[in-house]
């Protein structure tokens, strides 16, 4: 059984996969180029990726609801 902290990477790296083919999909449907949907898919996926890492710094750090 994988640990905590494997489930958790596995469960983020399938969420960002998913969410990167969504935007892809969406932009490609607005502005009709695939090369511009997966650079612009991958650059937002790049930046999420940095603020959810400083978001979960941040959250460490507080102690509300922790016991």
């Amino acid at each position: 059984m994988a640990s905590t902290c494997e489930r958790s990477l596995v469960k983020g790296i399938v969420w960002e996969v998913l969410s990167f083919i969504v935007t892809v999909i969406a932009v490609y449907l607005v502005y009709g180029n695939l090369a511009m949907s997966i650079k612009f898919s991958l650059v937002l996926s790049m930046i999420k990726i940095f603020l959810f890492f400083i978001h979960e710094r941040v959250w460490k750090k507080i102690r509300w609801g922790k016991y």
